[in-house]
């Protein structure tokens, strides 16, 4: 007999949030083993889950009832920005029992005081491992870590930084209830010894999972069984028809978000067409409404609404947050029934769906071509087939474009198991970053103690060798390590083995960003005087972060981008050569990476010179939630390059990297820079404000609300809350105060750009490399 909620050992009003609020009556297997393993009692546990199990429904209770018993902060950990908003949301419901929610994702280089007063801390792991950095005072009294995504330990990226996690908090000898999440561990048993947990693995899930390949209209299950599928159009509209025609909903992963777009208008344009009557068009008039006046690009609202009012949505990173949660909301209601995206969502948006069709298993991968995905990827996917009391099961289809495909497809994903989960800790950048981070916040003043803290991570359990060789390579290593920052001017070694951080080796940790970027910003602070540095500049050094994507170069377009990369060479910080001659002798892979910077850094000049966002769109191929990622990024790094600058007693670059921080965060001229900090005051207001004569926070301050209301886009309340932060802004003089506006050399600058950029398309350089 199932575990009832009634039985569980929690407080009543706990109990009946999650019947009454919740509607959960009875726990599925897979939780009622968690509990019994301990999860209620303290205890470190992996869950490694199918889909739909209700993880998520266990995180929430080992959260609440962790603060309603201990009275201590108990900590949630995703690795997406949009998913820490999301289960903040979630965990809304159990504010009645008086606890306090928070969410935290950004400004790397705040302590954050101001969360001591939350128990329930919803972060990204960049964002915990930097309050980790800090030291807050309040970390003493966290008892309890739930890792949602555990198995995010194998990218390149987040990986080390949720082991630099675990190993901290090991080196504050911190007792922490540790409970680690995900469907798709491997090797599950590694993570839960490296974690000192108890491991709950389990296949089962609550709605059952067909797996198949979809070919010649017929789809071939894995046990053998076959299902004829009415041949329409093509193998897509033939899925989506089928199973719309049962009344299911349809989840459609594809390799790139211009397939989303393509497919969801292929799939709108047949259903619109179709004799059968497939959605309801009354009900998805205000979803088109929602998104338009949501949207901050009309052209993509349009896009949407020409597929949205059919039924169909295209969802993938480029859309703004927003406009997303209306189309996830639309879905969850059934009036939208088929949602076409790209593998992001499988990330941890919960979307499950009748039959989830993977289109492309192959994916373009810069450098290499066309890659198969891996398996665990798929299995992700799969895994959002079947929704809980709305399925008798769940579909997973993959399409083979050949007969002889069916197979391969059946044997390399359907019935082959996912990779298994692999450290990336001990790789050089990540190495450099967080052995720094150790030193610069405490957490290691000797070699041997940097030794001690990379034995606290999954790399150290996952050595290929024996234990005493192995010890004596990772002390090789980490000396090697402290050597290199000690080049850098980071930290500075004793030979007693003693290391401690340099104020550049702080202001590097502190503004989290890895050694090898703080050594190129660096380089290009002491190139040039202020007076020589410009915005162009500066946005060109920026980007040479691995942290910013590049915008990709097409053939067609790298002629233009030469001819941006001649005109502005004088101007660069870090010139990739001598002289603007040799720039042809670099290898083709050199310039393509050159011209790829030299192409974002385009794009952000435009937007922080006021570029319409649908000029952006269409200039650059990139989406609103693109735009706000991208001035996201290089705020945070323009923010970073100024403390550098102040580490180094630059206090001219100082000056002009602040300005140019608020400038990256709004899009907006130097002239705006005052009016934008004023809360109420975004992008357009600020300049509709400007042209009306209000151009700085005194003229603001000094306004009155009907003067304000004259101006485009403002109300009397609006009006009201911009002057009351005028003048508190004023009274507390915490703000950037702009001198000047834009320099003739600037404009001149920005002519010449945007004329060497207009220049039509030429056959491309990149031709002659052939």
């Amino acid at each position: 007999m199932p575990l009832r909620v009634d039985d569980l050992p929690i407080d009543d009003r706990l109990k009946k949030i999650i019947i009454e609020r919740k509607g959960i009556r009875e726990l599925y297997p897979p939780q009622e083993e968690a509990i019994r393993a301990g999860l209620l009692n303290g205890q470190n546990l992996v869950l490694a889950t199918s889909t739909a199990t209700g993880k998520t429904f266990l995180a929430e209770l080992a959260l609440v009832n962790h603060v309603l018993k201990r009275k201590s902060k108990a900590i949630l950990l995703v690795p997406l920005k949009a998913l820490a908003y999301e289960k903040a949301q979630d965990l809304e419901l159990y504010k009645p029992l008086g606890i306090k929610i928070a969410v935290t994702t950004g400004e790397y280089d705040s302590q954050d005081q101001w969360l001591e007063q939350y128990d329930i801390i919803v972060a990204t792991y960049e964002k915990f491992d930097s309050l980790l950095r800090h030291r807050a005072r309040w970390l003493t009294r966290v008892g309890l870590l739930v890792i949602d995504e555990i198995h995010y330990i194998s990218d390149e990226k987040r990986g080390p930084i949720i082991e630099s996690i675990i190993a901290k908090l090991r080196m504050l000898k911190l007792s922490v209830q540790i409970v680690a999440l995900s469907a798709t561990i491997e090797n599950a048993e590694e993570i839960a010894e490296w974690l000192n947990a108890k491991l709950v693995k389990s296949s089962w899930r609550p709605v059952k999972l067909r797996e198949g390949v979809y070919f010649d209209g017929k789809i071939i299950y894995a046990d053998g069984e076959e299902r004829h599928v009415r041949k329409l159009k093509d193998p897509v509209i033939d899925l989506v028809i089928d199973c719309l025609e049962e009344d299911g909903q349809v989840l459609i992963f594809t390799n790139s978000r211009s397939n989303t777009v393509k497919l969801a208008n292929s799939i709108a344009q047949f259903i619109a067409n179709y004799g059968k009557k497939l959605v309801d068009p009354s009900e998805l008039q205000n979803v088109c409404t929602k998104i338009e006046e949501s949207s901050s690009s009309k052209l993509i609202a349009e896009e949407l609404r020409r597929v949205v009012r059919y039924g169909v949505a295209f969802h993938h990173a480029g859309l703004e947050h927003e406009v997303r949660r209306i189309l996830e909301d639309a879905y969850r209601e059934r009036k939208i029934k088929v949602v076409v995206a790209t593998t992001t969502l499988a990330a941890g948006v919960n979307l499950p769906a009748r039959r989830v069709i993977i289109h492309e298993y192959r994916r373009y991968e810069p450098g290499v071509g066309y890659e198969p995905i891996p398996v665990a990827e798929y299995k992700q996917m799969a895994g959002r087939a079947g929704r809980p009391r709305l399925d008798p099961y769940g579909e997973a289809i993959l399409i083979a474009r050949r007969e002889n495909e069916v197979e391969y497809l059946m044997d390399f994903y359907i019935r082959a198991s996912p990779e298994p989960v692999v450290s990336k800790f001990l790789h050089d950048k990540n190495l450099y970053t967080h052995i720094l981070a150790a030193v610069a916040s405490g957490y290691a003043n000797t070699v041997d103690q940097l030794v001690e803290f990379v034995q606290n991570t999954l790399a150290f359990r996952q050595r290929p060798t024996a234990s005493s060789l192995y010890a004596k390579l990772l002390r090789d290593k980490i000396v090697h390590v402290v050597k290199f920052l000690e080049q850098s001017g980071f930290v500075i070694a004793s030979e007693n083995g003693e290391v401690r951080a340099t104020k550049l080796g702080y202001a590097v940790n502190i503004n989290y960003i890895d050694p090898l970027t703080a050594s190129t910003y660096i380089k290009g602070l002491l190139a040039k005087p202020r007076e020589q540095a410009s915005d162009i500049a500066y946005l060109c050094l920026l980007v040479k972060s691995s942290e910013v994507p590049k915008l990709r170069v097409k053939r067609g377009e790298a002629e233009r981008y030469l001819g941006v990369l001649k005109s502005i060479f004088n101007e660069l910080l870090l010139k990739p050569t001598d002289s603007v001659d040799e720039l042809e002798e670099l290898s083709e892979m050199e310039l393509v990476s050159l011209l790829e910077e030299i192409k974002t850094a385009c794009m952000l000049y435009d937007w922080i010179n006021e570029s319409p966002e649908d000029t952006l769109v269409m200039k650059y191929e990139v989406g609103p939630g693109d735009l706000r990622m991208y001035a996201d990024t290089l705020e945070w790094l323009c923010h970073a390059l100024a403390q550098l600058a102040a580490a180094l007693d630059l206090q001219e670059h100082v000056t002009a990297l602040e300005i140019l921080k608020w400038r990256l965060r709004y899009g907006v001229k130097t002239e705006l820079v005052e009016l934008v900090q004023v809360e109420g005051v975004g992008r357009a207001r600020a300049r509709a404000l400007y042209d009306a004569g209000f151009r700085t926070i005194e003229d603001l301050a000094r306004a009155t609300p009907q003067q304000l209301t004259r101006v485009k886009g403002i109300g009397e309340k609006l009006a009201k809350i911009i002057i009351e932060s005028a003048r508190e802004k004023l009274q507390r003089g915490d703000y950037v105060k702009v001198s000047k506006v834009t320099s003739r050399r600037e404009e001149e600058l920005r002519s010449r750009i945007t004329q060497v950029q207009s220049q039509p398309r030429q056959k491309s350089i990149l031709d002659y490399f052939k």
